[in-house]
């Protein structure tokens, strides 16, 4: 019977931060979510997208968030936009595997019971104290 699970050995075309990214949080996810091959996709956005953020950084500090063209104009270093859009991907992918605190206590209200009988606003009031 083979396994559901996501394999800690990363895919081959992975390389780099990619490669060392799935090897760091793949062995954590499958123990403490049980991560499946279902996940893998959205595994690897993680993966590749810290890539991108790690080598977007390196461009910044070695020509900085901007640069001047031949004709002395100052432009933006595309890898500002990229950083910026990588983050944006690795916090859509962590909170999808549950690795945010976010995520995580999203989870836990799905294992705790809902009393339909109470209103929202008095349930609220509840919890703040307010009763």
């Amino acid at each position: 019977m083979k396994s559901n699970n996501l394999s800690a050995s990363p895919p081959d075309y992975l390389g780099g931060a990619a490669r060392y990214m799935w090897r760091r949080i793949v062995p954590m996810l499958i123990e403490q979510y049980d991560v499946q091959k279902l996940d893998r996709t959205i595994v690897e956005s993680l993966c590749i997208n810290y890539q991108i953020m790690r080598l977007s950084y390196e461009s910044i500090k070695e020509i900085g968030t901007q640069y001047e063209t031949e004709g002395g104009l100052i432009k933006p270093n595309p890898a500002v936009s990229d950083i910026d859009k990588a983050s944006k991907n690795l916090r859509s992918a962590c909170d999808a595997l549950g690795m945010t605190p976010k995520a995580r206590v999203d989870l836990l209200d799905l294992s705790e019971p809902v009393d339909d009988s109470k209103n929202t606003m008095s349930q609220l009031k509840e919890l703040m104290g307010d009763e």
